[in-house]
């Protein structure tokens, strides 16, 4: 296989034995395409079920896509696989930025990295070349302190960072990768295995090509869809207002949870308060993109503070709002703003460190925890402070702090006195969204491998043609079993999810990514083909999730509160899930898989069509697979 668009190798690092190889990336690719595929597999066939998350024995591996860093729109991706420190299942998280290109650019398609330092390390990668260095110097530092003294040590500003913050160091649970200063790698603790392996940060610099097989093709290729982008009026919307346009369609549609899922539907004055217009007017610089974006969805922000210099920062996507906005009541949009700064600086992931707290603040408005178990902090809704207090605890694991970074879940076994009732999670993990009126949505988020969450195969049903009507249980299976398998596509092709019809049906679809891969790479895939290879993936996560967390089709339902609470507002009022609709969904999924309804365990005849036997025969042996 000729290396157009690849690269064609790979780095093994091994810190334990203070070791780095470069080896082919090859066979893998030719199989797995990159990404999230790649990382899945090597998760599966690498690590033993028997090794925790925080286990030396435990893999990471960095992942660009097929198209990263070529000049296919929004070519910015890389995913993060490892396993999941709050499931025990998988873990792939996504990230942009300018970090995936640069990997391609030093001479690399993946990192895979194993083992765990005695001492504080970053990985220093430049042009073919790898170097572990001592990082005892950043350890304690955020992750825009690590960023700035590693590219002020070696004199270049253009030098790409991903780094944990204080919050990975300490291993709390809701720890994630930041890139780029403000891009997360969020969801399921990838910065607790980070901080397991002593790895403080790995910065990349690279002047390598990326040779392209039919490169007027593909730049015919590239023009059409980039056309097609620029000219799309939902990016128009996300241009001006980035993924916060959406707010206010989000709180009518039902996906805001409110005051730790207590409602599903936040008060329109509150919006107002927080809008992006407000914040366009009173503290955006200028609008930012990830590497070869057209969308330009970010944000460069100018925070006033009271010392001598003001607060500049990027990001604030929809998640602040549903998470600290909905979830908290926080209703002060400079306030939000600093608190997702907070977040990146710390290495705290946005979803996974406001669950624990709004569960904290439910627990304490029902008087189940008081000023005894709080350090004194008085919990009422809609204080930024005690928020941002809170955090700082997370990530330092210091008083109540230590109880919230393990998780809702785990965190309502520590507490007792009935706190379990008001957790909401998914396998393990805390719930983001409110699922309790868009059906379409709620199916995709229970059933994602990585425990809940609305990009693995979710939609939105009022966007989706053929879906029928938002509050049916009827015709969503097969969307979420189309979404689920594309979305694997897309983070193996290394492109931006909002860039395709997950956003707008006319933007990058299956057979548009066909004709980008097969003239960057020379070899020829359909759009079908490509969604095959997404179930594959998709299949070899069933199997890890099976063999190393033990789950099966109770562990595919929504959090039970939504099954005895209805929606208290809005134009959803009154709305509540039903188990035999959601069941009807199950069979329906389960059965377009080809897995066992009862179970919800894999077949051998839907492994044997996929040609997956190396997963068969480790299902296999431990009888966990189906007839």
């Amino acid at each position: 296989m000729d290396t157009y668009g690849w690269i064609g190798k790979f780095l093994r690092i091994d810190l334990s034995k203070n070791k780095i190889t470069i080896d082919s990336s090859k066979k893998l690719l030719k199989r797995f395409i990159g990404g999230r595929g790649v990382g899945q597999w090597l998760l599966f066939d690498q690590v033993s079920p028997n090794t925790q998350a925080l286990h030396p024995d435990n893999l990471l591996v960095f992942s660009s896509g097929v198209l990263t860093g070529t000049m296919a729109p929004a070519s910015c991706r890389m995913s993060i696989d490892t396993k999941n420190v709050l499931t025990g299942g998988v873990l792939s998280s996504n990230v942009g930025g300018h970090f995936g290109p640069e990997l391609k650019f030093a001479g690399f398609d993946f990192l895979v990295i194993q083992g765990s330092s005695d001492r504080p390390v970053f990985l220093d990668i430049k042009d073919e070349h790898a170097e572990i260095k001592d990082a005892s110097h950043l350890w304690g530092r955020s992750t825009w302190e690590t960023e700035d003294i590693v590219r002020k040590d070696q004199g270049d500003l253009s030098i790409r960072v991903a780094s944990i913050g204080v919050a990975g160091e300490n291993l709390a649970k809701p720890a994630c990768v930041i890139v780029d200063r403000a891009r997360a790698a969020g969801r399921g603790g990838c910065g607790a295995v980070l901080g397991s392996k002593k790895l403080k940060a790995i910065a990349v610099k690279g002047t390598q090509p990326i040779n392209i097989a039919k490169p007027e093709k593909f730049m015919n290729e590239v023009e059409k869809i980039w056309n097609k982008i620029d000219s799309n009026k939902s990016v128009e919307t996300r241009r001006s207002l980035g993924t916060r346009a959406a707010l206010p369609f989000s709180n009518e549609l039902g996906f805001m949870g409110v005051k730790n899922f207590q409602d599903d539907y936040w008060n329109p004055q509150k919006i107002k308060r927080v809008s992006q217009k407000q914040l366009n007017s009173n503290f955006e610089i200028r609008k930012l993109a990830c590497f070869n974006c057209p969308i330009h969805c970010s944000h460069l922000y100018r925070i006033p503070q009271q010392t001598d210099s003001d607060l500049i920062s990027e990001g604030f996507q929809l998640n602040v709002d549903w998470d600290f906005g909905g979830k908290i009541d926080i209703t002060d949009g400079e306030a939000l703003l600093k608190i997702n700064t907070l977040c990146n600086q710390l290495g705290l992931d946005l979803d996974n460190s406001s669950a624990p707290i709004a569960w904290a603040f439910e627990l304490y408005e029902k008087g189940i925890i008081g000023k005894n178990d709080t350090n004194g902090l008085d919990l009422i809704w809609g204080d930024a402070d005690v928020v941002t207090t809170l955090l700082h605890k997370i990530a330092e694991r210091e008083g109540l702090g230590k109880i919230l970074a393990e998780g809702s879940l785990r965190a309502s076994k520590i507490i007792g006195r009935g706190s379990e009732k008001y957790v909401s999670h998914i396998k393990g993990q805390d719930s983001i969204e409110a699922l309790r009126s868009d059906k379409g949505w709620l199916l995709g988020c229970i059933t994602s491998a990585r425990g809940g969450g609305h990009l693995d195969g979710a939609f939105q049903t009022h966007k989706t043609p053929g879906a029928g009507e938002p509050d049916s249980y009827d015709s969503k299976a097969e969307k979420v079993f189309w979404f689920e398998r594309f979305k694997a596509i897309v983070d193996m092709m290394g492109v931006c999810y909002f860039a395709t019809v997950w956003s707008d049906k006319d933007l990058i679809g299956p057979d548009d990514f066909s004709r980008l891969f097969s003239t960057a790479t020379g070899i020829s895939m359909s759009g079908n083909d490509l969604m095959r290879t997404g179930q594959i993936v998709r299949n070899v996560e069933k199997g890890f999730n099976t063999l190393h967390a033990g789950f099966k089709r109770s562990d595919d339902y929504p959090p039970e509160r939504f099954f005895k609470e209805p929606i208290v507002s809005g134009p959803n009022k009154d709305r509540i899930l039903s188990k035999e609709g959601v069941d009807h969904m199950l069979d329906e999924y389960y059965a377009l898989h080809g897995w066992d309804k009862e179970t919800g365990w894999q077949t051998t005849k839907c492994l044997d069509e996929l040609e997956l036997n190396e997963v068969k025969e480790q299902l296999c042996s431990t009888k966990k697979l189906m007839e």
